[in-house]
């Protein structure tokens, strides 16, 4: 049988999206940059190397191409990665394939998110796999291509090397991921990374030539590339010097990024702005003081929500388009929700965008069954006892005011309240579209799409214009 000798990289992709399935979903792409940040690793070392993402393909259409192209078999274990529970039903049909077609192929399967919480577990699920990475590898990398190390959860550094798009497929329809630093540590209950510290920030320079060589790999082309950062948390001097050395360096680049509404200060975000960002991911979560205590949000919600409004006035001010995460959690009443929605509305102007949904349980029972146990005591409970166990997602009824079905309709129903098609593609095309994705292709897909399913309010002229055209 022949073999490449190329190590070929999967990143998981997911039968279904993740919250509602229609033609508007099926075209976001995810770029896993994880698997990047290894998949560059070993092409420095001198290895041949390339990525693959799975999206909405099915696993025989994304295997068959692996074959097609003579990337499979190889030499080299064949690297799966996980990004989250959603991709793991896609994984085993994949992983099945594989093994049927090669029985020999070695399979390394990695997500820290999916792989770290409980191995065991995992192994039951997906049998092929000969190895599991429970933890961030960039260590360990080239010792998986041909051992089977003992491997922990162990902290890495962010790489001091910008990922090399061009190694993945079809890599132009893909924005740009750099990755800025890793860690959060704010102890918020629902989140993963509550426990992992924050690194501190890199050099602003050194991120800002980064920038550059990102844009090189897409030969000038316009790029918006996405800051990864849990917890973006530069200061005002940090963000200055960035600012100033991407005006030396000519980059009238616009990027996206995400933090917490309550580490970053009006004064960093306006020269924030001045160095290119455009769009902000911000934390909010909530905004009733009930439920800011109960997720551990923060200590004293006045102060948080009052930074949460000094931010949101600076995004306003600046020209930052700040799109704000709303989290339904245990214990939600309608009178905290109202809080939430009102805090909100009075900032509305300010608000370019809300994602919106109710918390759920991620993890194997090993890490789900204590939170859902602190969830109950708030009056939640799961749908499914046995998911955790068969999914490693478990959705809850939020209160007995508010079971699932009623917590899937207040997100939407808050969603398009501050929404509409504008809005909504402003946000999700900048960073989350094919570059190539039109307006003229999102009214089209609107048109094929339930409205009952979609987060924002449309407007009739929509579906007119697209059927007339």
């Amino acid at each position: 049988m022949y073999r490449s000798n190329i190590v070929t990289f999967v990143s998981a992709g997911m039968l279904s999206p993740k919250k509602r399935d229609h033609a508007l979903a099926r075209r976001q792409l995810y770029l896993n940059y994880g698997a990047l940040s290894l998949a560059t690793k070993l092409e420095r070392s001198g290895y041949c190397v390339a990525l693959l993402h799975g999206e909405h393909r099915t696993p025989a259409e994304v295997f068959g191409q692996l074959r097609e192209s003579g990337q499979f078999p190889s030499t080299y274990p064949l690297m799966i990665s996980i990004p989250s529970y959603y991709a793991l039903s896609w994984a085993q049909a994949f992983c099945r394939l594989a093994r049927a077609s090669d029985p020999n192929c070695r399979i390394v399967v990695g997500g820290r998110w999916v792989v770290g919480p409980d191995p065991q577990w995992l192994r039951g699920i997906l049998p092929e796999a000969n190895v599991l990475a429970p933890g961030l590898s960039e260590g360990v990398i080239e010792r998986l291509l041909t051992e089977s190390p003992v491997l922990s959860r162990v902290a890495e550094p962010t790489p001091g090397f910008t990922l090399n798009h061009r190694l993945v497929d079809g890599f132009r329809r893909y924005q740009p991921s750099i990755e800025a630093s890793r860690g959060c540590g704010m102890g918020c209950v629902f989140c993963e990374e509550r426990d992992i510290k924050v690194e501190k920030l890199g050099n602003g320079i050194a991120l800002a030539a980064s920038m550059a060589r990102v844009r090189e790999q897409y030969d000038g082309e316009e790029i918006r590339p996405y800051l990864q950062s849990s917890m973006f948390l530069p200061n005002a001097r940090w963000a200055a010097g960035f600012a100033k050395e991407m005006h030396k360096l000519g980059l009238d680049i616009s990027w996206r990024t995400e933090t917490r509404v309550d580490v970053m200060k009006p004064q960093t975000l306006e020269r924030l702005a001045w160095a290119g960002l455009r769009v902000i991911d911000l934390g909010l979560e909530a905004a009733s003081p009930q439920q800011i205590l109960a997720m551990k949000k923060a200590d004293d919600p006045q102060r948080y929500l009052s930074a949460a409004s000094d931010l949101l006035v600076a995004c306003r001010d600046n020209g930052v388009k700040a799109k704000v995460n709303v989290l339904l959690y245990a214990g939600e009443t309608q009178e905290t929700l109202e809080e939430t929605t009102a805090w909100l509305d009075d900032r509305r102007d300010a608000v370019a965008g809300v994602s919106v949904g109710p918390v759920l349980a991620y993890g194997p029972p090993k890490t789900a069954d204590a939170l859902i146990e602190e969830w109950r005591r708030l009056g939640a409970r799961p749908v499914n006892k046995r998911a955790a166990a068969s999914s490693g997602i478990t959705a809850m009824h939020l209160s007995p005011e508010f079971p699932a079905e009623e917590a899937e309709a207040a997100s939407l129903a808050i969603s398009r309240h501050f929404m509409d098609q504008d809005a909504y593609f402003a946000l999700k095309s900048f960073s989350y579209y094919p570059r190539d994705y039109s307006r003229k292709d999102f009214d089209c897909d609107v048109a094929a799409s339930d409205p009952a399913l979609l987060p924002f309010t449309v407007k009739d002229t929509v579906n007119f214009e697209a059927t007339q055209g």
